[in-house]
C-alpha cells in the first residue's frame, strides 16, 4: 500500500520545492476562488478578477508562513485569504476616498458628499474589522486548544485580582523576552518554574495557578493577534 503524503507534508515540502508550490497553487485553485468568492459574496473569475489573483498570492503566502502548531493548513490558509481581501478593499476603498475628494474639491455639495462617504467608510471599515476580530478568536482558540487550554474555561479562571492578572501578565512578557525562557516552553508546552523563578520572584504554587492564564498571554504576545493584544491592558 502507497504512502500518501498529508496536505501539511506537502505544504511543508512546498516551502522549498517550486514545482510542489506551483502544483499546489493549482490544485486547490476551487478552493481559493471558493473562499474568495465567500468572503466577497459575488461569482468571480480567473483571469479577469483581480480579487482571485489576491486569493492565489495569499495562499502562497499561507503555504511560506504556515507551520504545523497553527493547526489544519486549510483553515491557516483560509483566515490568510479572508484577511488579505480585506487590506485589498481598505486599499480600494481608500483610493476612492482620495479621487473622491479631489474630483469635489471646490463644489458646493462637498459638505454632504464628504460626510455619506466618510459614514459609509466608517460602516465597511467597523464591519470588516469585526471580521478580522472573529477570525483571531477563532485562530487564538485553536491555538489554545493545541496547549490543551479550553478558551472558555480560561474566561472563568482568569484571576480576579487585578493585582494578580497584571503580575501573570509581567510574567508573560518576561518570558516572552528571555529567548531561553520562551523556547524552553515552546517546546516542552509546560512552563519552566525554575527558569522563570529566577527571573521572577514568585512562589511555586502562585505560578502554577496561574499557569493557563500566563500561557495565554504569551500566545497573545508572540502570535499575529493584533486586535487581542489591543484589547489585552498591558500595564
Amino acid at each position: 500500500m502507497l504512502f500518501r503524503k498529508s496536505l501539511e507534508d506537502r505544504v511543508e515540502k512546498a516551502k522549498e520545492d517550486a514545482e510542489e508550490l506551483n502544483s499546489l497553487i493549482k490544485e486547490y485553485k476551487p478552493f481559493i476562488a471558493s473562499t474568495v468568492q465567500k468572503k466577497t459574496g459575488k461569482f468571480l473569475r480567473y483571469g479577469h478578477d483581480d480579487e482571485l489573483t489576491i486569493g492565489m498570492m495569499a495562499f502562497k503566502e499561507a503555504i511560506e508562513s504556515y507551520d504545523k502548531s497553527k493547526g489544519k493548513f486549510l483553515n491557516f490558509a483560509k483566515m490568510v485569504i479572508s484577511l488579505r481581501i480585506i487590506d485589498y478593499y481598505r486599499k480600494k476603498e481608500k483610493d476612492k476616498k482620495i479621487i473622491l475628494f479631489n474630483e469635489v474639491e471646490d463644489n458646493e455639495e462637498n459638505s454632504s458628499v464628504n460626510y455619506n462617504f466618510n459614514r459609509a467608510i466608517t460602516i465597511f471599515r467597523d464591519r470588516e474589522e469585526n471580521e478580522i476580530r472573529k477570525l483571531e478568536i477563532q485562530e487564538y482558540k485553536k491555538e489554545l486548544n493545541d496547549w490543551g487550554i479550553d478558551f472558555y474555561d480560561l474566561v472563568k479562571e482568569s484571576p480576579k485580582q487585578e493585582k494578580v492578572r497584571n503580575l501573570y501578565k509581567e510574567i508573560a512578557k518576561k518570558i516572552v523576552e528571555d529567548k531561553a525562557v520562551l523556547q524552553s516552553l515552546l517546546s516542552t508546552r509546560r512552563l519552566p518554574i525554575k527558569e522563570i523563578q529566577k527571573i521572577v520572584p514568585i512562589h511555586r504554587k502562585k505560578l502554577e495557578r496561574g499557569r493557563k492564564y500566563i500561557i495565554a498571554m504569551v500566545i497573545v504576545l508572540i502570535g499575529d493577534y493584533q486586535y487581542i493584544r489591543e484589547y489585552v491592558d498591558w500595564r
